[in-house]
């Protein structure tokens, strides 16, 4: 049975999006009855953007408990939380003699934050390092499938890279994992049409969030730009509500129809909207009670919490003792 692993980063206070759902929750959930699965919330990654403790804590365990309303079953899955892992971090440290600073700089999320702020000089260590963090998350675990959006496929080619530049220098120590991508729902655009949803850029519906604050989202997607009037005629491919719909499982005859009448300036982009917003609290009402119901027992999810570490801790820590072995650290 091929193991599977997958983390998120808690950097937000907004909680999970629609984004996140079908980019990589969704699939999570489905992977539980594939193989075995490692799940986990990377609280550590977030220091690099997060600097309130509160902040770190609070979004850990709101994290924490919205994959268990998803459906995260912790009796089929080792789901932990990744501070409560200390092999992980003396991993990377190892790690982190895998790797050149040239290959660390070639990385998107570095690149991106240098284009940004145009001064490496500013950017903290954290971000850079962000890679053999991850690397370690994985390999801690001896991970078989990685399944990421498009933008991690990089973080996860350098994982395997540096496993490689390990074990041709200490013998066949560490596993160096598959990488796997759903194309079809890597990227959901966010609600401008044309960058990946995200919270930090505000174009993301929040899942769990008040109803108002979801309508809001919704009423804010962008849609095509030459439709002034509802009558005029529009380009459903310039209008992501309808990729929403899809995703969503709206009727496939009633999404054709309504294209057609979309294309023929027969119903405005309003009406469409309300449809997504009702069809959106509809799909997700059951994982939205669910949420309700768990918050309100704390001591069960810290429980589940304590329990996951220690399933997690026992893995990681046979990673770690074969790698502290191997290059002279036992």
């Amino acid at each position: 049975m091929k193991r599977i692993l997958s983390g998120i980063n808690p950097s937000s206070t907004k909680g999970l999006h629609l984004g996140n759902y079908f980019g990589m929750i969704k699939p999570a959930i489905d992977f539980q009855n594939e193989g075995e699965c490692f799940y986990f919330i990377a609280n550590v990654h977030s220091l690099n953007l997060v600097f309130d403790p509160n902040d770190v804590k609070n979004n850990t365990m709101n994290i924490f408990t919205e994959f268990l309303a998803f459906g995260i079953d912790p009796q089929k899955t080792v789901y932990y939380v990744e501070s409560d892992i200390p092999s992980i971090t003396y991993l990377q440290t190892i790690l982190n003699n895998t790797v050149t600073v040239a290959e660390l700089s070639r990385m998107h999320g570095f690149k991106d934050k240098l284009t940004k702020d145009a001064d490496i000089q500013s950017i903290n260590a954290g971000l850079f390092s962000y890679p053999v963090l991850m690397a370690a998350d994985i390999l801690a675990f001896d991970a078989d499938v990685i399944p990421v959006g498009e933008d991690q496929s990089q973080h996860v080619e350098i994982c395997r890279e540096m496993a490689r530049t390990f074990n041709n220098r200490y013998g066949d120590v560490l596993k160096i994992p598959e990488l796997f991508i759903k194309k079809q729902v890597a990227r959901v655009k966010g609600i401008d049409g044309e960058r990946k949803m995200s919270k930090s850029l505000g174009n993301d519906i929040p899942i769990f969030a008040e109803e108002n604050v979801i309508k809001k989202q919704i009423m804010s997607i962008k849609t095509d730009p030459a439709r002034i009037h509802p009558t005029d005629p529009g380009d459903p491919n310039k209008n992501v509500t309808f990729d929403y719909l899809e995703l969503l499982e709206y009727d496939k005859e009633k999404l054709i129809e309504m294209k057609e009448r979309y294309k023929k300036g027969t119903i405005g982009d309003v009406e469409i909207k309300q449809i997504l917003y009702e069809v959106f609290l509809e799909y997700f009402k059951d994982m939205r009670s669910k949420k309700d119901e768990l918050s309100k027992n704390q001591d069960y999810i810290l429980e589940l919490r304590r329990k996951g570490a220690k399933r997690a801790n026992d893995v990681a820590e046979k990673t770690l003792q074969k790698v502290k072995l191997a290059v002279g650290l036992s």
